[in-house]
């Protein structure tokens, strides 16, 4: 991989949410940030899937530094929790607000309010 950045960006992902728009923005923002990204896949798959993989691969190509994380399950909570405690974690970027909502935030508050670093919803609910 090429070399590190002392940024990134922190990718949200839901395997079944894998909107093209999404991820293309993902880059361009890492571009104008010289950032790395930082993907957070939700997936039960052991593989991630193929649309994914051909990111990854132009990531590489545009010489953008990665992390990838699958886990089976992730909520805006722990997202903002991992973003918090990560300082080369300068933006967090998700798909839409509608598709990280947890019953608990009705009860507890809007997690995303305790983000010490910018959000971007790429795409609109």
């Amino acid at each position: 991989m090429p070399g590190k950045s002392r940024r990134f960006v922190l990718l949200a992902l839901k395997g079944e949410h894998l909107e093209p728009r999404l991820l293309s923005s993902a880059s361009g923002l890492c571009k104008r940030m010289d950032a790395g990204l930082d993907i957070m896949l939700v997936s039960g798959e052991e593989k991630p899937p193929l649309h994914l993989e051909n990111f990854i691969r132009g990531l590489q190509q545009d010489g953008i530094h990665y992390r990838l994380t699958q886990q089976a399950t992730l909520h805006s909570r722990e997202i903002v929790r991992y973003a918090n405690t990560h300082e080369c974690i300068s933006t967090v970027m998700i798909d839409s607000l509608g598709n990280w909502a947890a019953p608990e935030d009705e009860k507890n508050g809007d997690p995303w309010r305790k983000l010490d670093c910018p959000l971007v919803v790429a795409l609109p609910d």
